[in-house]
Order: structure tokens, then C-alpha cells, then sequence
């Protein structure tokens, strides 16, 4: 029977309905003296440039902290991991840099490649900009 679907499949479709992704989306804004990078949507090899192009100029000026929000980063790959971890490399020792709102898979990848202690991670926003104004 080519070309015939069975029942059986026709009704899975129509169970899981097809997930789409956020557009990825990256922003700077300051708040309290810090630099908030939000980064939105997927963080993957395909939209890391966008991100890397955002960091630059926070990088280059290690007078204000830099905190990167990923509470709304649906999906973060090894490309993304890398990034984040260059950017923190950059700030070590200065106690100016940290993520937050960091998701399961997120946290999963840190715990994995043994970052979770090291990078500094905050729950909210809020709490990240006080941590580093102090």
C-alpha cells in the first residue's frame, strides 16, 4: 500500500501541533550602571554573530558590569555556550559579568561542561544588576 498514511499517524499530527521558535532577537540596555544584553528566541551557530556583534562594545568597556538575560533564550547550543563563556573569560577576576534567568538547558550545559559554579548565575535580572553594583 504506497502512498497510504494509516490512521494511526494522521491523528498524532494533529495531536502535536508544530512548534515555532521566537524570533531570535538581541538588545542592549543599561539599567543602574549595567549593561543588560536580553537575548530572545533560539542561540544557536546560525544567530551567535548577532549576539558576538552585541558584546563587542560592553567587552571593550570593562568600566560598567555586563549582565546577559537569557530568561527568554528558548534554546542555547554549544556555539551560544561558547560565547557566553569568551565574554566571561574577558570579565574573570573583575566580578563584572553574569547570566540570569538561565533555563533548565541552559543550567544542564553549565553543569555538564563543569561551569555551574564558575560563571556567576542570578534567578532574575534584579537580583544579578544588585550583585554586581556592589
Amino acid at each position: 500500500m504506497v502512498g497510504h498514511r494509516s490512521k494511526g499517524s494522521a491523528r498524532f499530527s494533529s495531536i502535536a501541533p508544530a512548534l515555532t521558535p521566537a524570533p531570535f532577537k538581541v538588545s542592549t540596555e543599561r539599567d543602574s550602571g549595567v549593561v543588560v544584553i536580553h537575548v530572545v528566541g533560539e542561540l544557536d551557530m546560525n544567530t551567535a554573530t548577532e549576539l558576538e556583534h552585541e558584546l563587542e562594545a560592553p567587552l571593550a568597556d570593562s568600566s560598567s558590569g555586563l549582565v546577559i538575560d537569557l530568561s527568554r533564550c528558548e534554546f542555547i547550543d554549544s556555539t551560544g555556550i561558547a560565547l557566553i563563556v569568551r565574554a566571561w573569560q574577558q570579565r574573570e577576576g573583575t566580578d563584572s559579568f553574569a547570566i540570569c534567568g538561565i533555563g533548565d538547558q541552559v543550567e544542564r550545559v553549565l553543569d555538564i561542561t563543569g561551569l555551574e559554579g564558575a560563571i556567576p548565575t542570578h534567578v532574575s535580572r534584579e537580583e544579578a544588576i544588585a550583585q554586581l553594583r556592589n
